[in-house]
């Protein structure tokens, strides 16, 4: 093939990519995603509006049922975009309209949602702004400043629901749930930011203690990641539970201790089992 005709076949790949709409439902709009059904005629329709269609085409009206595009699927699964988080640094690409591994687990770009859910502050952003993000416009408590390996008292209001942490020369943030329910107080540990393995992974040991002895205290050796605080009540074995009985006052006074899981020395002295 001459090189004038590499260039024209290159010029026709790249006019493919910029034209996306072609990969959209002619229904819904929206980005088509294997499975694709088809109708007798050839029309598509993507796995979202196919099951409210009851087996008839809205083009030509002829019957739809579970027969698929097999074309359409295969110019899907050739075809990859921009990851949606490109806007913030990630330079990878992904399958166009479909399920992503790399969006689910791996892009450090995932964006992350400002905990401060108490004055319900909207900002979303990546992980390398979400510290600055809250640095700014938001109060870091008294304490907040943690070392990994270290445990540290917490001295939390109830009614605040959340507690940041953040630590030292580190841009990340963690957050201290407090979720009151007629029984007593959940209290959860979480990591907020993407899967990628990049981030890393941490471990966690918090206890509460009344007249001078632990009485309530939860430990995970892989703390989960998430990009924005929850507002539901964690399980049982995702948490602390205080039951009212122990509480004193709507303050409670914790020792947590946060490390890193590569470093295994300091997380079982962290998690107290370098005598198990």
């Amino acid at each position: 093939m001459e090189y004038s005709s590499v260039q024209q076949l290159r010029r026709k790949q790249q006019e493919v990519f910029i034209d996306l709409d072609v990969l959209n439902c002619p229904i819904c709009y929206e980005p088509l995603a294997i499975p694709v059904f088809q109708c007798d005629m050839g029309h598509v329709a993507c796995h979202v509006c196919w099951p409210k269609l009851k087996r008839k085409c809205p083009i030509c009206a002829l019957p739809i049922g579970n027969k698929r595009c097999k074309a359409m699927e295969s110019v899907l699964r050739s075809f990859n975009v921009p990851c949606p988080n490109a806007h913030l640094g990630c330079t990878k690409s992904v399958p166009y309209g479909g399920d992503s591994d790399h969006e689910k687990k791996y892009c450090r770009f995932a964006i992350c949602s400002c905990p401060e859910i108490v004055n319900e502050c909207s900002y979303t952003g990546s992980l390398d702004d979400l510290l600055g993000h809250y640095i700014t416009h938001h109060q870091l408590k008294e304490g907040c400043l943690f070392i990994f390996g270290m445990p540290r008292t917490v001295r939390m209001p109830i009614n605040d629901k959340v507690f940041v942490i953040t630590i030292l020369r580190r841009i990340l943030m963690f957050a201290v749930q407090c979720f009151r329910e007629p029984s007593g107080v959940y209290v959860a540990v979480n990591c907020i930011a993407p899967l990628a393995p990049e981030v890393g992974k941490f471990s966690y040991r918090i206890s509460y203690s009344s007249n001078g002895r632990i009485c309530c205290s939860h430990k995970s050796l892989e703390m989960k990641r998430v990009l924005r605080v929850s507002s539901q009540t964690p399980q049982d074995d995702d948490c602390m539970f205080v039951p009212n009985r122990l509480l004193r006052g709507e303050v409670l006074e914790m020792e947590l201790c946060i490390s890193e899981v590569e470093n295994m020395f300091v997380i079982r002295s962290c998690m107290g089992l370098n005598d198990v």
